[in-house]
């Protein structure tokens, strides 16, 4: 059995998560490993569009793990509260790491987010629900 529970990331917090991204992508070190990567296919002889589709999916892979950040921020002093009122050590990190990487988020049109989290409890779900 499966609960989930909404909740909403605020529009100016994804806003200015989505600066964040955009300047990290852009600017400094992750710059630099692009430049440092591109040269490296094109010294391998990587056909360009094979690289433009390798950088768009690394680009990718680091908006969803700044995302989970953003996600960890904002929720997980709940999710640790709800989990850790009915298990302990190992399975109580294990289920709120779960808890915080299977989250589903959906901009909204204002620029907000809703996250939909899944608990196998009805507890955790009420517990968590209660604490945001």
């Amino acid at each position: 059995m499966s609960i989930t529970v909404q909740k909403t990331i605020p529009a100016a917090r994804m806003q200015q998560f989505q600066q964040m991204v955009d300047l990290w992508l852009d600017e400094g070190p992750i710059r630099l490993a692009t430049n440092a990567t591109i040269t490296a296919m094109e010294n391998a002889g990587i056909a360009k569009a094979e690289q433009a589709a390798i950088i768009e999916d690394r680009n990718i892979i680091m908006k969803h793990n700044m995302r989970l950040g953003v996600i960890s921020e904002v929720f997980a002093p709940a999710v640790e509260k709800a989990v850790n009122a009915s298990r302990t050590g190992s399975e109580a990190q294990d289920e709120i790491a779960r808890l915080i990487v299977t989250a589903v988020g959906i901009r909204q049109d204002d620029d907000s987010e809703v996250i939909t989290f899944t608990f196998t409890t009805q507890t955790e779900a009420d517990a968590f629900d209660k604490a945001v």
